[in-house]
């Protein structure tokens, strides 16, 4: 007996800028199966999130080196990197947080649900403990059976304007005269759009 989800075409689920058509198919495709808009919205905030993640950290080498009378403006633009930063995982931990509620309605969504889980997983545990490979497994073993989830990761513009309002929320939190934009966020957004 053939399963009705395998016969499904779903369009590919996409950041890039298309306009208000890609918007309006967007949006009609996350009322198909709301899972595979949950997925796109994890992986957008979990990418600028490892993007922050990396400039937080050269900021963070950079205060080290300082020398005392720069030590003052890195130490405030490591604030902000790192509060930033804060910001954008706590983004991803809500979206995660959904996960639950948010109802599969084929194989795709399932498939989308588990990479959500596996995915938040792979930087918390040992994912070689039981039960990471285990659910790896079953995760495989429906892609086989629906296919891979039609994602493509977000476009650097989108990556970087997430960045800077992280960044301008981190400034507000830290204090009057922290400048988000005081941030190489241009060099760092680009070199983290490109890494894994």
């Amino acid at each position: 007996m053939a399963d009705s989800d395998n016969s499904t075409t779903l369009s590919s689920v996409t950041h890039g800028g298309g306009g208000e058509r890609a918007a309006r198919e967007s949006a009609r495709f996350d009322e198909a199966e709301p899972a595979l808009g949950l997925l796109r919205d994890w992986v957008r905030a979990h990418h600028v999130s490892r993007v922050l993640c990396r400039l937080q950290q050269r900021l963070e080498t950079r205060v080290l080196g300082a020398a005392c009378p720069a030590s003052k403006d890195a130490r405030v633009g490591y604030s902000i990197a790192y509060q930033a930063e804060v910001e954008a995982a706590t983004a991803a931990l809500k979206i995660q947080d959904t996960l639950p509620n948010t109802p599969a309605h084929s194989l795709l969504g399932v498939v989308a649900k588990l990479e959500i889980v596996v995915g938040a997983d792979r930087e918390i545990d040992d994912p070689t403990d039981f039960p990471w490979p285990h659910i790896e497994s079953i995760l495989r073993d429906l892609k086989e059976i629906a296919g891979s989830v039609p994602l493509e990761r977000p476009d650097r513009s989108i990556v970087q304007s997430d960045c800077r309002r992280y960044q301008a929320m981190a400034a507000d939190l830290i204090g009057p005269g922290s400048r988000a934009a005081d941030l190489p966020l241009d060099q760092e957004a680009d070199v983290g759009v490109h890494t894994e």
